[in-house]
């Protein structure tokens, strides 16, 4: 992948943590369908992205999150996570680090 379609995920994942950190109060209406329009229009961005792709910017992001103590952006992301992970565009936690492992073992063997 390039630098630009890294760009556009990490882009898209932080619009995507902004919005569920708004999620603090029901949607109706008007404004429900403002924010499914946003969602699928956020997550389209992603379409190019690998699951593995996902999972690791996601993870970088979650990380910066934490190391600013800023929870309810972590919060918002790990429910991001399990989303993405339910609907097959990232990776779970022992997928993804069994992933890391052969990655590693293949950079070794090389």
């Amino acid at each position: 992948m390039s630098l630009l379609d890294d760009l556009i995920r990490s882009y898209a994942l932080r619009k995507l943590t902004g919005m569920f950190e708004g999620f603090a109060e029901p949607a109706v209406g008007t404004q429900y369908r403002r924010n499914t329009q946003a969602i699928g229009r956020w997550l389209e961005q992603l379409h190019g992205s690998s699951p593995q792709e996902v999972t690791h910017t996601l993870f970088k992001q979650m990380k910066e999150a934490r190391r600013r103590g800023d929870v309810r952006r972590f919060n918002a992301q790990t429910v991001l996570l399990e989303l993405m992970v339910e609907s097959n565009r990232a990776l779970d936690l022992v997928t993804y680090s069994a992933f890391l492992c052969a990655a590693s073992d293949r950079q070794e063997g090389s």
